[in-house]
């Protein structure tokens, strides 16, 4: 399982002279051949703040970035064999932080540390 590639943006769609009022802030991406793909909309909700709207919008626009910085987390911190460095000890064998990191990667991804 792979998400979308391309960088993903964030986008204030209330900074438009007509500003968007139904989704007023999106995630996009720029594809080869096209202006722009929408990757999530967040829809205006009278029940959620604007602030909280915009942060929501914010953290999954940069949560590509976020995996890729945890992977790199992994492989610098989690503990490795004693024969070869660039190879990390079975799961039991990481500290809790590393543990956990490797769960929350396996449930995005698929890939299994275990």
């Amino acid at each position: 399982m792979s998400h979308t590639s391309e960088q993903w943006n964030f986008q204030d769609n209330t900074a438009y002279r007509t500003p968007w009022t139904t989704n007023p802030y999106s995630i996009t991406v720029r594809k080869a051949g096209v202006h722009g793909t929408t990757i999530a909309n967040i829809p205006n909700r009278k029940t959620v703040p604007d602030a909280e709207q915009r942060a929501n919008a914010l953290m999954m626009a940069h949560s590509p970035e976020m995996l890729e910085l945890l992977r790199r987390f992994i492989g610098w911190y989690s503990n490795k064999t004693k024969d070869n460095f660039y190879k990390a000890m079975p799961f039991k064998n990481q500290p809790p932080d590393i543990q956990d990191a490797m769960k929350l990667v396996q449930k995005i991804t698929g890939e299994s540390y275990v």
